[in-house]
């Protein structure tokens, strides 16, 4: 982790984030300096000393994006399916886009998409990124209520006649269409979307196969240079608090590692994680609260998978009354609940807001 906070700060300030950010210099013929001529009448501009630009971090961030390939009619790219490199022709008429947060992705790049997921999850994100419940929009149908690729109807989601498949690798999501589109000759994408690495990549793929090239400079390029903003003035001066991100799973109190999305933005802002030494990521672990007092967290996060009245309430179902809780420095100092949209659900271009929000919680002094 130090290692990588180490590359990370070395950026003082970024300029332009290009898939290349290649800077092209014209030399002059020579390097003699010349009188002016006092005849001939000049005006000289204010010169600005550029800043020293290290693309490192622009590398760490764009690393994804920058291994696809944008044709004249097709967008190759590899997904996360196994089934290496695949091609797929730009401006399908009739997507399905088998999961929320990937259709709000799709909305993002200029598109519409005929063929979506519905019920109270997809519709709850629906309006929270994309600003409406888009399953009443005119020409929009509702495929399945649910993101679970074993509930769908595969039979009638293919008779729609799609002429392009996206979906999760998670949720049974590939698993349950792929073969079957497959054999109707249907292109599927197969996407395991967890850091914004993948949001800045899934973006670029988006974007150009529905035709808006335009939205990767205005929205997905846009997000990537605030979040490079943000993770540049990280102080290198102050130490860094020791944090631990929690959550309840199935009744259990469960620590979170880099490999999880909140993880891996304490990571990349220098933070440090109580449970994760970055030797073996994980995503989360159950732990108890003796292992807890042991790692004695300066700042508890609790990572929230619900609304925060059902995340407090199982929490409390763990902890409430327990002295050894209720001894931490971290909770009487006071948890701090993470915006579930922010941290749990995919930002999409809320990335910013997500850097932003942990960056002031680690160093609210640089971060006001």
């Amino acid at each position: 982790m130090k290692k990588l906070i180490a590359m990370l700060l070395a950026v003082i300030m970024v300029l332009s984030m290009t898939a290349c950010n290649n800077t092209n210099v014209n030399p002059t013929e020579d390097n003699k300096q010349t009188e002016p001529d006092p005849t001939v009448e000049t005006t000289t501009a204010p010169t600005e000393t550029e800043p020293v630009v290290d693309n490192t971090l622009v590398e760490y961030y764009m690393a994804k994006a920058n291994e696809v390939v944008v044709a004249d009619t097709h967008v190759t790219f590899t997904d996360d399916s196994g089934r290496g490199e695949i091609s797929i022709e730009k401006n399908p008429k009739n997507a399905a886009i088998l999961y929320p947060s990937f259709t709000c992705l799709w909305y993002e790049t200029g598109a519409t998409a005929p063929l979506i997921i519905g019920g109270k999850s997809g519709i709850e994100l629906y309006n929270e990124q994309i600003g409406r419940d888009i399953t009443q929009d005119e020409g929009v149908t509702v495929v399945s209520d649910s993101s679970s690729g074993g509930s769908w109807d595969v039979e009638a989601i293919i008779a729609y006649k799609p002429d392009l498949i996206v979906c999760s690798m998670g949720m049974k999501g590939y698993s349950t269409i792929g073969n079957a589109a497959e054999a109707a000759n249907i292109p599927v994408i197969a996407i395991q979307y967890d850091h914004v690495q993948d949001y800045l990549k899934w973006f670029k793929v988006f974007c150009n196969i529905n035709g808006h090239p335009e939205a990767w400079e205005a929205v997905a390029n846009a997000t990537a240079e605030k979040i490079i903003e943000i993770v540049s003035k990280v102080p290198a001066d102050v130490e860094a608090p020791k944090v631990a991100i929690l959550g309840v799973v199935s009744g259990k109190l469960r620590a979170y590692g880099t490999e999880a999305a909140a993880g891996t933005i304490l990571n990349e802002l220098g933070g440090i994680n109580v449970f994760d030494d970055g030797s073996a990521p994980f995503e989360s672990v159950d732990i108890d609260l003796e292992q807890l007092y042991a790692a004695a967290p300066e700042i508890i996060l609790i990572n929230q998978r619900g609304d925060k009245g059902a995340t407090e309430e199982q929490l409390m179902e763990i902890v409430g009354g327990n002295a050894v809780w209720e001894g931490l420095d971290a909770v009487k100092k006071g948890i701090i609940y993470l915006d579930k949209g922010l941290f749990h659900n995919k930002p999409n271009h809320r990335y910013e807001e997500s850097y932003q929000t942990m960056a002031k919680i680690l160093y609210p002094e640089t971060f006001k």
